[in-house]
């Protein structure tokens, strides 16, 4: 059996309501529907995005069986892209304003790329991506095996029009939510998780910092009203430090 393929990382998913049962013919229909499709020979596509199989990397073909990943189901992305050599379209410019005597228009330069594009695409070989997750239809958690934001755009994006299913991706609360945990040990864990600002921002020349909401960082505006260790923070109890450029140096 072909290895998962693990591209340094790992994203966990959930979601909510339900899915086609992976073991029931009509789970591979609904990744057939949104196979992918070449664009070796296309003359205008420049991506193709899509479900393949491990064993049928075309996805040509899909089966219950070729979908089995042991303790999960396997699911196999596949992304084509195909991109114009920058040297080229330089070249061609560089020709055809020597032969003209003059510099191309904005107008012309688009002009004389979208031609080339047309001439040019069917010759370029497109990279090829393949990217694995593994589905766990009773714990409703998908891993993806890829960590860049386009893999993850596009996984979740197809998935979402595979299955009508949006996928969430984990934290540590909605982990620990889900997990086995009492129902007052799940009220202290979502007490105690913080919400924090957005990263640090310059606003009229000062340094405005990070400042998380029940984090340890976070500092009441007086010592009286100060909360107890055991309730969380409230926004309107949090202070801001302001930094101008010279403190922040010293």
């Amino acid at each position: 059996m072909a290895a998962i393929r693990k591209s340094g990382g790992m994203v966990p998913y959930f979601w909510q309501g339900t899915i086609v049962d992976p073991k029931d013919d009509s789970f591979a229909e609904h990744l057939a529907v949104h196979r992918f499709r070449t664009i070796e020979n296309a003359a205008s596509e420049e991506v193709s995005v899509g479900w393949v199989t491990p064993a049928d990397p075309t996805g040509d073909n899909f089966g219950p069986e070729d979908l089995d990943g042991g303790i999960g189901t396997w699911l196999r992305l596949r992304i084509d892209k195909k991109s114009m050599p920058m040297k080229w379209l330089q070249i061609h410019r560089d020709a055809a304003e020597k032969a003209r005597g003059k510099k191309l228009s904005a107008k012309e330069r688009r002009e004389l790329k979208d031609d080339l594009m047309d001439q040019l695409l069917p010759r370029v070989l497109p990279t090829i991506t393949l990217i694995d997750a593994l589905l766990f239809e009773e714990r409703k958690t998908v891993l993806l095996f890829a960590t860049s934001n386009s893999a993850k755009e596009a996984f979740t994006k197809l998935f979402f029009e595979s299955f009508s299913i949006q996928l969430e991706p984990a934290d540590p609360l909605k982990s620990g939510m889900r997990s086995d945990l009492s129902e007052d040990e799940k009220r202290s864990l979502e007490r105690v998780n913080p919400i924090r600002w957005p990263n640090s921002t310059v606003e009229d020349g000062g340094k405005q910092s990070r400042a998380p909401i029940g984090g340890p960082r976070a500092s009441a505006t007086t010592a009286a009203t100060s909360p107890s260790d055991d309730e969380p923070l409230m926004a309107e109890e949090i202070e801001i430090e302001t930094q101008s450029p010279t403190e922040d140096q010293e």
